[in-house]
């Protein structure tokens, strides 16, 4: 891995745990189904502003296909 990739690893992660510590704090003040639906409208509305159409649909073909890889949250960060 060269020190770029390096780089943006650490900035995705540092920018996972900055959301997902903000997204629980709205938990106390929202219900979990209002703040994901606005975590995705955000989400894919970044990807179309900052993609171009084609590289969109990879885009949102890519989160399709990861349907059964993705993750629930620990239920005691929920509740």
């Amino acid at each position: 891995m060269d020190k770029k990739e390096d780089k943006e690893n650490k900035d995705l992660q540092e920018a996972f745990d900055d959301l997902y510590r903000y997204t629980i704090i709205m938990g106390v003040k929202f219900k979990w189904n209002i703040i994901a639906a606005t975590l995705v409208t955000i989400g894919l509305r970044i990807y179309k502003t900052v993609l171009d159409d084609e590289g969109y649909k990879k885009m949102t073909e890519s989160i399709s296909d990861s349907y059964d890889k993705i993750k629930k949250l620990e239920e005691k960060t929920l509740h």
